[in-house]
């Protein structure tokens, strides 16, 4: 694969493991504070906020900056903001608040950053396999982080967790320094005024390509639903445990994630294999979303004994949803627009989370988690239904 990916592999792993299990740390410091599931729905819209003002930003700039500055920086300062917080989280339990903007703010500059670099080291032949990797580790890192953090804090207390994921960030930091400089396409001026007009055109020029090629819209419309769903489900993981497995939320990772985790990595291998013996990306996708719908399904449905295997159906259908719609996308997208359409997907995504969290915080609040899958795995259902009627017209719609 070369050194180069292996550096960036190497940051994306131990940012992924990080950002997991803060997310836990936090969504189980705040729920078991407050118990309430909107209070943890609200941490998640936390997480938005900074999307609104600052993903369009973020998705422009790294198409107009090193993109090796950008993850070597961002990096570095998450790193600052978890380890600043050891020191003051027994103040009050919502600076977690302030904590989760913050990295959100920087998580608008790196993720961007991440996907637009990866095709950049690595040879399009190559991609799809590269795409399976970065998937195949963001789910051990699901797994890790989400899954472990819970008994990581048994072991080690919260201020020792924060120490570790703190230290992960600034391993992160040193490998992403190592990447080799890229020369950005277009030159930053020096005037302000034409810089703010050079930003904005750019910016622009992103969301014209996105608006008027299908072939990319389409994957980031389904991309976008899919990771919409996965944000509400971990949102309502305490709610999960206290309904569904009737757990202690510290154990909720191990019970849920690790399963849908390993889950997650037979689909990743899986994908990958299919890809290789001629499988068309359609036909993965629309299994995947039957999968996907009907496991989520039978967790509202089925009998507890049951619940490991489904959590693992479910993690196989989300990343067989995933990978072939991103590998779809990034064949489909020019190098230098990439920054911008990963960066747009990434705010659409974080943005749009708002008010369905707040809705799925309501809903399972008053209603119960059960209620709130249904209606998930219903919308899974008529997007697959949706898919087989007019997918295939779509995609020769776009080609021809």
């Amino acid at each position: 694969m070369g050194k180069n990916f292996y550096y960036l592999w190497v940051s994306q792993i131990l940012s992924q493991v990080t950002v997991n299990m803060m997310n836990f740390l936090l969504l189980a410091k705040l729920f078991n504070a407050t118990g309430s599931s909107i209070a943890t729905s609200l941490l998640w819209v936390s997480y938005a906020l900074p999307a609104i003002f600052f993903g369009p930003i973020g998705a422009g700039v790294v198409d107009l900056v090193s993109r090796r500055k950008t993850l070597v920086i961002t990096n570095l300062l998450q790193a600052v903001v978890i380890f600043l917080y050891i020191f003051g989280h027994n103040y009050s339990v919502f600076l977690l608040f302030a904590v989760v903007l913050s990295y959100s703010f920087l998580n608008q500059f790196y993720v961007p950053a991440e996907n637009a670099s990866l095709p950049s080291v690595i040879s399009k032949e190559k991609l799809p396999k590269a795409n399976s990797l970065f998937f195949l580790t963001s789910q051990l890192a699901l797994v890790i982080g989400f899954g472990f953090a819970g008994i990581i804090e048994k072991l080690v207390g919260f201020e020792g967790s924060l120490i570790i994921a703190s230290s992960m960030l600034f391993i992160a930091f040193l490998s992403v320094y190592l990447l080799p400089n890229v020369t950005p396409r277009k030159k930053l001026p020096t005037d302000w005024e034409a810089l703010m007009k050079v930003f904005f055109d750019h910016l622009i020029e992103g969301y014209k390509f996105i608006k008027t090629k299908k072939t990319v819209l389409y994957p980031l419309i389904l991309l976008f639903f899919i990771q919409v769903g996965l944000s509400i489900i971990t949102a309502n993981l305490p709610s999960i445990a206290k309904e569904i497995l009737h757990i202690s939320t510290s154990y909720v990772g191990l019970l849920v994630v690790v399963p849908a985790g390993i889950g997650a990595t037979i689909g990743s291998i899986s994908v990958s294999k299919l890809l290789k013996v001629g499988w068309r990306k359609k036909q993965i996708i629309d299994l995947s979303l039957a999968i996907l719908g009907l496991s989520v399904m039978g967790l509202v449905f089925g009998k507890l004994i049951s619940t490991p295997i489904l959590v693992l159906l479910v993690g196989m259908g989300f990343i067989g949803v995933n990978i072939p719609t991103l590998t779809f996308l990034q064949e489909n997208t020019p190098q230098w627009l990439r920054g911008r359409v990963f960066g747009n997907l990434w705010f659409l995504i974080t943005i749009a989370t708002i008010f369905p969290i707040i809705f799925s915080g309501v809903v399972s609040e008053f209603f119960g988690v059960k209620t709130l899958l249904t209606i998930m795995s219903l919308g899974v259902i008529l997007i697959l239904m949706y898919s087989i009627r007019n997918g295939q017209k779509l995609i020769e719609e776009n080609f021809n």
